[in-house]
């Protein structure tokens, strides 16, 4: 009797990168396809996504997992030496379609690599997001054809149905799937979070998954770490408090307010804008986020920073005429009236700046934490011109009593932590809850409630 089979690739003790296949025969999905998120060791950055043999680096480097079937013969040409390559798509007679849960790098940042005649899908606000990226040079290096899905409309991959449902992370268009074979049910998470803007989504989603019969529940656990690695503390919990507590935090602020945050977050990207209108103060975009802001707000009020140096597309340029451009020399002539943006790829911009009484707000911009070295640089930066630091991070998933909840009330018959460095922390409320912890590289097959080894793939392929 066929049965379905998993193979868990990558992202079981790690934050992003989780990659797993779901096979029934010849008909495959494949749930995600980005890199592990570790800054300080990123080997991926060495393969250059402009080289002819990207794809074939990313596989020398251990960046993307040797899946047959799935990277095109002519990216796989050139000398593997003592790497055995996998079989490219042409080569393997399966159907196959890669589905990505949001458009975060460690979820979607390896995309490119996929054969152009694997189907790649994701919401159509993912798309519609993506669309957005690209326009402003933030899309992926190497252009591919992507399709959408609709949340709650199933899509067939021959005996596999897929079902995207919407969830809130802290990015525009994310989903949680649900993957229906002839003889199993798999729900996967995706990221996901209860204190974000959009609580409604996770309700209807919750409310639909605990009336499915889930066979196995895939489940994110960033949250779980062990006491002596608590995160930095935060001046705020939940997105809806930010506009609010910033303004409370920068009140006494007598001279500029910065801020740095991550623009995919469309939420966040208005919150800065409330912000700025309850500190009384002009909310000051750079370029791209500004051209985010014109594409996804109703009638957003902001400004242009103009430094001098970040130029766009003459297309660009033109959606941006509506808005007011503000120099750094206006800026300084009254830093007190300003919220002004500045990613830490701009950090020079600040040399140009009055730093005089000055505040930066940092709210999940990028370096993200201490884990990054970048981080470390940033901090050294604002020490040296004594720029009070404030932490405005909120957490893109769920905290660990949330997750537990989560859990219980999807009741399925078998649990399967990941995307945490620590899944072995995460013990459900209900004892009775079977959980179980799959190795990379290892084939699967769900007999009597529980996974048992089929198949293990080789280190190398």
């Amino acid at each position: 009797m066929q049965k379905t089979k998993l193979t868990f690739w990558s992202g079981l003790n790690t934050i992003g990168g989780n990659i797993v296949e779901i096979c029934y025969g010849k008909d495959r999905v494949i749930f995600d396809f980005g890199l592990v998120y570790n800054p300080a060791a990123a080997v991926s950055r060495i393969g250059g996504k402009h080289r002819q043999s990207y794809v074939l680096d990313m596989l020398k480097l251990g960046a993307i997992p040797s899946i047959d079937g799935l990277y095109a013969k002519a990216d796989l040409a050139g000398e593997a030496y003592s790497m055995v390559k996998p079989d490219s798509k042409e080569d393997v007679g399966m159907k196959t379609a890669v589905f990505i849960s949001h458009l975060h790098l460690d979820h979607m940042g390896a995309v490119d690599a996929v054969s152009p005649a694997v189907p790649v899908y994701m919401s159509g606000e993912s798309l519609k997001l993506y669309k957005a990226l690209t326009d402003i040079g933030e899309g992926l290096s190497r252009p591919r054809e992507l399709a959408s899905l609709s949340y709650t409309r199933p899509v067939a991959i021959g005996d596999i149905t897929v079902t995207a449902y919407q969830t809130d992370h802290d990015i525009y268009g994310a989903a949680s799937f649900l993957i229906e074979t002839p003889d199993l049910t798999i729900l996967y998470s995706g990221d996901i979070r209860l204190h974000g803007q959009h609580p409604e989504y996770n309700d209807r989603w919750l409310e639909t998954m605990a009336e499915k019969h889930v066979d196995i529940l895939l489940m994110e656990g960033t949250a779980f770490r062990p006491e002596q690695e608590k995160e930095e503390p935060s001046l705020v919990k939940t997105e809806a408090e930010l506009p609010e507590a910033m303004e409370k935090s920068t009140r006494l602020v007598k001279g500029l307010v910065l801020f740095n945050f991550y623009h995919r977050n469309i939420d966040r990207i208005g919150h800065m804008i409330s912000a700025a209108k309850q500190m009384k103060r002009t909310c000051v975009f750079e370029p791209k986020t500004a051209l985010l802001a014109d594409a996804f707000l109703n009638d957003p009020e902001f400004q242009v920073y103009d430094n001098g140096r970040n130029r766009l597309s003459e297309d660009n340029e033109k959606k941006l005429t509506k808005y007011r451009y503000v120099t750094t020399a206006e800026i300084n002539r009254v830093p007190q009236h300003y919220l002004l943006q500045n990613s830490f790829e701009n950090l020079d911009d600040l040399l140009d700046l009055c730093l005089d009484l000055s505040a930066y707000i940092h709210a999940n911009g990028m370096p993200l934490g201490a884990f990054d070295p970048n981080y470390h640089i940033l901090r050294s930066f604002l020490d040296h011109f004594g720029i009070e630091y404030l932490s405005f991070n909120v957490s893109g998933h769920a905290g660990q009593s949330d997750i537990l909840q989560m859990i219980d009330r999807i009741n399925p018959e078998l649990l399967i932590p990941w995307h945490s460095h620590y899944p072995e922390l995460v013990k459900p409320l209900n004892k009775q809850q079977r959980i179980f912890l799959p190795e990379a590289k290892q084939t699967y097959v769900y007999e009597n409630n529980q996974l048992v080894v089929c198949e293990t793939k080789t280190a190398d392929h």
